[in-house]
This record gives C-alpha cells, sequence and structure tokens, in this order.
C-alpha cells in the first residue's frame, strides 16, 4: 500500500484517500441530474444575468470588457461555493449519520477522511470551473489557454475552502451554527474579493482587509490567467493560498479527530 512519508503526512495512505474520493464520485453518479442544476445551470444564469445584463450597463473596468472581467470572479465564486458546501454540509451530514465512523472501520485514519473529502471538494471546485468556462468560452470571454489556467486557481480554492469548511464541520454543534458558513464567510467573501469589481474602489481602511481575505488571491490570480498579464503577483497569490491551507488543514483534521474520537 503506498504511503506518504513526508513528516506533514507520515502514515498517510494514497489508498485510503482514493478510496473516500472514489465514494464521493459514485454518489455523484447516481445524483448527476440534480446535481447538474448547480454544477451548470445556476452559475450559467448568474454568468449570463452579470455578463451580459449589467455588461450592457458598465464601461471597461480595469481595461477589461465587464463580461470578461466578472468571468474569472464568478468560476472563483462558485469554486468556494461548492467546495465549502461539500466539507462543511456534507461532512456534517455524515458526522451525524455515523457515515464516517463506519468509514473508520477500515483502515482509514481521521486524516485520510480529511484529505479524501477535500481532495473531493478540489474535484467539485475544478468541475464547476470548468463547466462555465466553457460556456464563457463559447460566448468569447475567455480562450482555452485561460481556461487552463482558470482551472488551477479552481483547484487552489477547493483545497483550501475545503479544509475551511471541514473546520466549521467539526465545530458545528447544529445547523443553524452551521448555515453561518455561508451567511457570515462565503456570501462576504464573494462580494468583496473583486469578484465584481476592483478591490480599489474599496473605501482605504477596507481594501488591505479585502487583499487579506482568503477568496481575494484567487480572483487575482484567475483574472490574471484570464488576461494574460501573469505577474509576480498573481505567483505571490498563488503562495497565499497555499500558505492558507497549509495553516487550515492541520486545523481541519485535529478538529475532525476530536469530534469523531470521544
Amino acid at each position: 500500500m503506498v504511503a506518504l512519508h513526508s513528516p506533514y503526512f507520515a502514515g498517510v495512505r494514497l489508498r485510503s484517500i482514493a478510496g473516500i474520493w472514489f465514494r464521493h464520485a459514485l454518489v455523484l453518479k447516481h445524483t448527476w441530474l440534480p446535481s447538474i442544476t448547480w454544477y451548470f445551470v445556476e452559475p450559467f444564469v448568474a454568468l449570463m444575468a452579470i455578463g451580459l445584463g449589467i455588461g450592457a450597463l458598465v464601461d471597461d473596468v480595469d481595461g477589461l470588457p465587464y463580461a470578461q472581467f466578472v468571468t474569472p470572479g464568478i468560476i472563483a465564486g462558485s469554486a468556494m461555493f461548492h467546495a465549502i458546501f461539500e466539507c462543511s454540509w456534507g461532512a456534517f451530514f455524515r458526522i451525524q449519520k455515523g457515515m464516517y465512523e463506519t468509514t473508520m472501520t477500515a483502515p482509514v485514519s481521521t486524516r485520510e477522511l480529511a484529505m479524501g473529502d477535500i481532495s473531493w471538494a478540489i474535484s467539485r471546485a475544478v468541475l464547476t470551473g470548468f463547466c462555465i468556462g466553457a460556456v464563457a468560452a463559447l460566448l468569447g470571454w475567455i480562450d482555452t489557454i485561460s481556461g487552463v489556467g482558470v482551472l488551477f486557481a479552481a483547484a487552489l480554492i477547493g483545497m483550501q475552502f475545503g479544509a475551511l469548511g471541514l473546520i466549521f464541520a467539526a465545530l458545528s454543534p447544529n445547523v443553524h451554527i452551521l448555515s453561518l458558513t455561508f451567511t457570515v464567510v462565503a456570501t462576504p467573501l464573494y462580494f468583496f474579493s473583486g469578484a465584481f469589481f476592483p478591490i480599489s474602489v474599496l473605501p482605504d481602511w477596507v481594501e488591505p482587509i479585502a487583499w487579506a481575505a482568503p477568496l481575494t488571491p484567487a480572483v487575482h490570480l484567475a483574472r490574471g490567467f484570464v488576461t494574460g498579464d501573469l505577474m509576480v503577483t498573481h505567483l505571490f497569490s498563488a503562495l497565499y493560498v497555499l500558505a492558507i491551507t497549509a495553516v487550515l488543514f492541520p486545523i481541519a483534521a485535529v478538529l475532525l479527530h476530536r469530534r469523531l474520537v470521544k
């Protein structure tokens, strides 16, 4: 059995992580019809309404047509919502139903559970990014090469917000507290991440807070791929997301272990 031997992943078995991922994939296979509404239809409507509707009223933003400016933001936001939903509501449901305990009767540790769930969150983020990107490409708002780069940004988002979602799932005593994941965290991050307008238009005291928020660097990175104007700031954005994930994942794994192992 293949294991990861770095100190950070000591004792983690890839086979166990893959098994958890495939379980999620099988669930999607049997629920693909309702799932496609969230993967494709909802972000498609947002893309059309904002890109075409508001875009007809707004001049170029930062030198880009508004539809092209907002597309990477919508992709990033959708990737965030998918990842955080999977690892907050999805994980909370699995905790309440005893599904994790059942899984752990096999040779699966809580760290492997966390990694398996986060790997699926990454897949969901990339899948919704692909669906939205395909529509945007057909409309001429992004090209194929840009789309590949945006999917990389979506994967980083999935990893980061998957870990954050697990933290909320492990800490939340009930669904009422868990709902704050979206109303207090995800929604404000989405609207103040630079997805719909440049961060520079915010008040001076808000701007540094917005730049420090975890979704903002991912939006910046995705937009860099769309425009093709990649700079060192985009590298720093990717590293910032990875650094946040490196902090969040151990916390998520420890909290999940405490929740499951009484």
